[in-house]
């Protein structure tokens, strides 16, 4: 297990690379035209109910991503989710399953409907082209695949503000709902910014070569064209709900 520093000249570039194509997510036309729909208290239910789905699915990414790595980073892996999935009990944060029931019940949801509402099938499609992304990828791509989903919802990424909050202020401003009541959106304005760092707290101990560098683009160059798709999807939906 090679655990020795990576090379400063490649570490460089998929730093320019991470930040080139995390900023590029929001200005694909998918992205565009999500971030502006109108929302209404029906479309808003609707998201959230997804983005559980969706939530849930990184989950079961990771999961299996930690499963092919190697043991230093499975550990990091694991301090990772160990917040998605117990919190911070240090400071009173709960599971991040637990956020969506708390934003949900902003928007008149119950905790069953998240469970009783299936994933559209846009979402059944996505969730499956990344589980199946990380499942047959090399441990270096399946790690960036799970990855860059952290890195374009980061602000320490991003030039003008994450999906987190572009979402937040979007229902704050349309449906009159403060940011305290949006725990999960509010939460992950700074958490996303933290975990961003997995990918090059990673490379910086595994990335040596020019083919670990490609390795670790191509995940992210995958997981992003899903996602892309993805937010296409939700805007299908969103649209098919009277504004």
């Amino acid at each position: 297990m090679t655990t020795t520093l990576a090379d400063a000249a490649l570490m460089a570039e998929l730093k320019d690379a991470i930040s080139t194509m995390a900023n590029a997510q929001f200005d694909s036309p998918n992205y565009r035209r999500l971030l502006a729909l109108p929302l209404t208290k029906a479309r808003a239910q609707a998201y959230v109910i997804q983005r559980t789905h969706w939530t849930i699915n990184r989950r079961d990414c990771w999961a299996l991503a930690q499963g092919i790595a190697p043991l230093d980073v499975k550990k990091v892996i694991w301090d990772h989710e160990r917040e998605e999935l117990a919190g911070k009990p240090e400071d009173g944060t709960p599971d991040h399953y637990t956020l969506s029931i708390r934003e949900a019940a902003a928007l008149d949801l119950t905790p069953d409907d998240l469970v009783n509402t299936p994933p559209f099938d846009g979402a059944v499609t996505c969730m499956a082209a990344w589980l199946h992304l990380v499942k047959h990828s090399h441990w270096l791509s399946a790690v960036a695949a799970c990855s860059a989903l952290e890195l374009s919802n980061s602000e320490a990424v991003l030039k003008n503000g994450s999906m987190s909050r572009r979402m937040g202020e979007k229902m704050q401003r349309e449906l009159g709902i403060p940011m305290k009541k949006q725990p999960m959106n509010d939460v992950h304005m700074v958490a996303d910014a933290e975990h961003g760092n997995l990918m090059t707290d990673v490379a910086a101990r595994h990335l040596h070569t020019r083919a670990d560098y490609e390795l670790i683009v191509e995940g992210l160059r995958q997981s992003w064209t899903i996602d892309r798709v993805w937010k296409g999807q939700l805007a299908d939906l969103l649209e098919s709900i009277p504004a």
